[in-house]
């Protein structure tokens, strides 16, 4: 069987007994968060847009319980995996549906909360209409509020809440098509800083964590050009992909899906407990944050 995650194994049994909610994970980045908590023992929540993509979410269940057999371990249980389609342009249909979701499958506790999903429609400058902005502030927004807003009566002490950024928050893109995106996830970032201070001592969330993540240009293996996705088959954006390349401190290339994974799966962890309020970069070295 093809894995998400290319060197699947079920890894160490951590997140045993947690609850986990991934959002948009029916492919790319968000499936292969959900795969990793997952194959750690995470039940987890996950999210997606519409009828056609929750069917991918009971293939993501398929590969879990595949794994685990393979792993031929009597002691480990494969968990489960729930889907729920919960519109990003839709914050209170999103945020109700996943909380019911939890009150049916989580007996009312959730542990971890990624927020991975964003709208990623680009526009050049010259083109942005008010129809743009508002959808994208709404979903990227204005539902990542909502949604924190709504889980607050179900977060257990020391939960994890990751949100997932971009480079692009920080640092100019090609032909300014990412302009209302960029500033959506600058948002996020504020939004996080805030909730770290807030949520972490308060009652029944005692020694929460809240970071974002800061990912740099990833292949997730979602686009027939082989361009991250997102990202516009133009000639300014391939240029500053082979920038990105060359800026890399790492190695000359561009990220692989497991090098965010990784990242994002030691901040939903209990190693991670003294790190919140950070924008911890996932990208190589191709943005620096000192």
């Amino acid at each position: 069987m093809k894995y998400s995650l290319p060197n699947a194994t079920v890894g160490e049994q951590d997140l045993t007994g947690k609850f986990a909610i991934v959002t948009g994970a029916s492919r790319g980045l968000g499936r292969g968060i959900a795969f990793n908590l997952a194959s750690r023992g995470a039940t987890v929540l996950a999210t997606c847009s519409s009828e056609t993509t929750l069917n991918r979410i009971s293939t993501l269940q398929d590969e879990i319980n595949h794994l685990f057999k393979e792993s031929n371990n009597p002691k480990y249980n494969p968990p489960r995996i729930f889907g729920v389609i919960a519109p990003l342009d839709e914050p209170t249909r999103c945020s109700h549906n996943i909380v019911a979701a939890v009150k049916e499958n989580f007996n009312n506790k959730v542990n971890i909360l990624v927020q991975n999903t964003a709208l990623q429609e680009t526009m050049p400058i010259e083109a942005i209409t008010d129809n743009h902005v508002r959808r994208m502030l709404t979903g990227n927004i204005t539902t990542a509020v909502i949604l924190v807003q709504a889980l607050l009566p179900h977060f257990a002490p020391d939960s994890r809440i990751v949100n997932i950024s971009s480079e692009a928050a920080r640092q100019n893109q090609p032909a300014g098509v990412a302009l209302v995106y960029a500033a959506t996830k600058a948002a996020l970032e504020s939004m996080t800083r805030v909730w770290a201070d807030a949520l972490g001592t308060r009652s029944g969330m005692e020694r929460t964590t809240v970071n974002s993540v800061i990912v740099g240009i990833t292949k997730t293996g979602d686009t027939p050009n082989g361009l991250p996705e997102g990202l516009p088959d133009i000639e300014p954006v391939r240029k500053v992909i082979e920038e990105k390349m060359a800026a890399c401190s790492v190695c000359d290339r561009l990220g692989e899906m497991e090098d965010v994974v990784d990242v994002v799966g030691w901040l939903c962890c209990e190693k991670s407990r003294w790190v919140t309020g950070s924008a911890v970069c996932a990208n190589g070295g191709t943005s620096k944050i000192l």
